[in-house]
């Protein structure tokens, strides 16, 4: 199990989403990682769903989650659920123009 720091706004959005802090850390664990704007995007595809899993299994619900981690991956910034949304900040700038998107202690130090 992920130690997940999850900020306000990310439990605002995994209740609002009904997701679990299991949920998010399969996503983390087993999605596809793109780092853009200052933040890591883990998204959970399809071919990311381990192959024995079962058609009905909540796992197969999960796909097309988002879970956008701050810049050390420490902490849950936000988490959204769009299967076409990886498409989207894949295209999205690399860095940031602007400083820390993330206040919490793994990021301030770094």
């Amino acid at each position: 199990m992920l130690n997940l720091n999850l900020s306000d706004h990310a439990q605002q959005r995994s209740a609002q989403r009904n997701l679990s802090n299991e949920d998010i850390a399969f996503v983390i664990r087993h999605g596809d990682r793109v780092h853009r704007t200052g933040v890591i995007f883990c998204q959970l595809r399809s071919r990311n769903i381990p192959d024995k899993t079962p058609g009905n299994h909540r796992w197969r619900q999960l796909i097309g989650t988002t879970v956008v981690l701050c810049k050390c991956g420490g902490c849950v910034v936000t988490v959204y659920r769009e299967e076409r949304a990886f498409q989207r900040d894949c295209r999205k700038a690399k860095y940031a123009l602007k400083g820390n998107y993330c206040d919490h202690t793994y990021c301030s130090s770094g």
